[in-house]
């Protein structure tokens, strides 16, 4: 069984990338989140980690709040040694995100 701690250094590696914050907890159980500011600005974004089981991980980036009001969201599923790589996916997406014309 895969845990956060493994995985902790990779989300890690990000958050202080974006210059963001990781937030471990939601209601009251271990969670992985950090929040991306948009472009124009008062949007957000955010990439979520589900927790790991049986050594696969689920990353998700989604719209928090847009200014055109589009719902956003894609999700990666794969091996936790694929963390990296999604967290990447995750980031380009949301920069593709950022990019749109509303």
């Amino acid at each position: 069984m895969t845990s956060y701690a493994e995985l902790d250094h990779f989300i890690e590696a990000w958050v202080e990338t974006t210059g963001s914050t990781l937030f471990t907890e939601w209601a009251g159980k271990p969670a992985r989140f950090f929040y991306i500011p948009g472009t124009p600005p008062f949007e957000c974004f955010q990439i979520s980690v589900g927790p790991p089981c049986e050594g696969r991980v689920t990353v998700l980036a989604g719209s928090v709040d847009t200014n055109d009001e589009s719902e956003l969201e894609r999700t990666w599923e794969g091996a936790a040694g694929q963390l990296d790589s999604m967290l990447a996916a995750a980031m380009a997406t949301i920069e593709t995100w950022k990019q749109r014309q509303g």
